[in-house]
């Protein structure tokens, strides 16, 4: 379920950006939003538009299970009114976000890791591409959802997947950087995978610190 937020901007022109810039209201992002999304595609795996009405009835009702929630987070950071003014500027600012995240000094270890397991793939790009379109893969990730100010993409690894969220509010001037992930909220009581918890939630704040430090070199690099 891709937010309110972006589902506003979607029908907007994507010819005349700084009009959805004006339209658009702050706090569409929220985790809530980013786990319902999660739970209902089964974590980017599966299409909405595919599924029978059944069972996406089902799964809503999943939704109220307190007994088996996903982890997810949301975490924030505010941009330069610099930044902010390109990304208003651009059709797409989800692409300079996804450019910045997996472009950024942050990411690089990271990258340098799987460059080499996807490399010899005929299905996973490594090269970042300058537009990400839905079903476009690049190392471990699958564009799965997409809108001028959001972008969504999936990755499993064995038994666990989860989606990766990148986002631009351009009323609050902040980014944002999201995950939900197939492992329950209850199994992360448990104090190894606690301290697991703390390490990830530690990256994923260190990556979102990368894109938005990585911005204006994407900005010169246009």
């Amino acid at each position: 379920m891709i937010s309110s937020y972006c589902r506003r901007c979607v029908s907007t022109s994507a010819s005349n950006p700084a009009a959805w810039a004006r339209n658009t209201l702050p706090g569409g992002f929220t985790s809530d939003g980013l786990k319902h999304y999660g739970l209902l595609t089964n974590f980017g795996q599966e299409s909405l538009e595919q599924l029978k009405s059944q069972e996406v009835r089902r799964r809503r009702r999943q939704l109220d299970d307190d007994t088996n929630q996903p982890y997810v987070d949301l975490f924030s950071k505010s941009i330069s009114d610099e930044c902010s003014d390109y990304l208003k500027s651009q059709a797409s600012p989800s692409d300079v976000l996804a450019r910045a995240f997996f472009g950024s000094k942050h990411f690089m270890p990271e990258r340098m890791i799987l460059t080499p397991i996807h490399l010899l793939s005929d299905e996973s790009s490594t090269s970042i591409p300058s537009s990400f379109q839905v079903k476009d893969r690049f190392l471990q990730w699958t564009v799965v959802c997409k809108s001028p100010l959001e972008l969504i993409l999936s990755w499993q690894v064995s038994n666990v997947k989860g989606v990766t969220m990148l986002a631009f509010d351009p009323a609050l001037r902040k980014a944002y950087h999201g995950n939900c992930i197939n492992i329950t909220e209850k199994a992360l009581d448990r104090p190894l995978a606690a301290t697991g918890l703390q390490l990830h939630k530690q990256y994923a704040h260190f990556l979102l610190d990368g894109m938005v430090k990585h911005l204006p070199s994407t900005k010169t690099n246009m």
